[in-house]
């Protein structure tokens, strides 16, 4: 009876991490696909945020997906900002503002505030 409560405990860990990778697969492919400003965001992120900048580089708002897409595109075009997805495991990054470029790394990866 032991014998089959853990083998039943090892095939659900083994499942559980196959879709874990699987979501985080999808998500990468997601975030390679968002270089050529496709609205192809990741799908599995527990958070969603746009970091506004002002003309020094300093943090200015946060808004919402939800906010920033009741923006126009005009609006947009002249903001300096970041898009920022919260994954399980993992943070997407995307610069649109002196520099343009996309970020997939894990929880703990921070925003960068210039190139260098």
């Amino acid at each position: 009876m032991k014998d089959k409560i853990v083998l039943g405990l090892k095939i659900v860990f083994l499942v559980v991490i196959i879709g874990w990778i699987g979501l985080v697969l999808i998500d990468y492919f997601n975030a390679r696909g968002m270089q050529d400003d496709s609205q192809k965001l990741p799908k599995f992120c527990i958070k969603q945020e746009i970091h506004v900048y002002d003309a020094n580089g300093d943090l200015s708002n946060t808004l919402s997906m939800k906010d920033f897409n009741k923006m126009s595109e005009t609006q947009k075009e002249g903001m300096n900002y970041t898009y920022e997805c919260v994954g399980l495991g993992y943070k997407v990054y995307r610069y649109h503002r002196e520099f343009k470029a996309i970020e997939f790394g894990p929880f703990f990866i921070q925003e960068r505030m210039s190139v260098e």
